[in-house]
């Protein structure tokens, strides 16, 4: 199983469930993470502009696969949207959360003004507050479609707390089984 949890850039993804997961038992990795794990390298700068989608699309889906294999519930920290330059964003394929097996949805969002301080806390200063308002409409908009042409459950939480994704990890991820292999 692959709970997908999505958000634009700094919206506080890996902060709310990287905690919950480990507390829950749950496997938690970056979309980002698991590319540059099967490939051996990142395709995307410190802008967050991203090169070569189709192959990081199709080497994350083979290391979704891998984890979901060993038995390990996935939970998935990505986009539904990628910058390909400042200004031109892409839309992924819904046949690649199709893939993925993702079987329910939580976007995470938190005020842009806040987004926009955590990036250029991280010596990100390539995002205006207009573009990180439009991609935030891409990523919603992306998100409420692919969850309804797979039929899958959306919850969008506002600048959640770390036990506000615990109550909805716990709740999405019954019947799962605990990964024996230390994940």
């Amino acid at each position: 199983m692959t709970l997908f949890v999505a958000g634009i850039h700094g919206a506080g993804k890996t902060f709310a469930t990287k905690a919950a997961c480990q507390k829950l038992g749950l496997v938690h990795a970056t979309a980002s993470q698991l590319i540059r794990e099967e490939r051996g390298q990142g395709s995307w700068n410190a802008s967050k502009v991203v090169s070569d989608v189709d192959m990081n699309q199709l080497a994350l889906v083979k290391a979704a696969e891998r984890i979901r294999d060993s038995g390990a519930t996935l939970v998935l920290d990505g986009h539904f949207v990628l910058r390909r330059a400042p200004g031109d964003h892409e839309r992924l394929s819904i046949d690649v959360f199709r893939s993925l097996k993702c079987s329910a949805v939580l976007l995470i969002r938190s005020p842009l003004l806040v987004v926009l301080d955590r990036l250029r806390a991280r010596q990100d200063m390539s995002w205006s507050e207009a573009e990180l308002e439009s991609f935030s409409k891409e990523e919603d908009a992306h998100g409420a479609e692919v969850a309804s042409t797979l039929g899958i459950s959306l919850t969008i939480l506002d600048s959640p707390s770390t036990k506000d994704v615990e109550a909805w990890l716990k709740l999405h991820s019954q019947g799962s089984r605990a990964p024996t292999d230390g994940h």
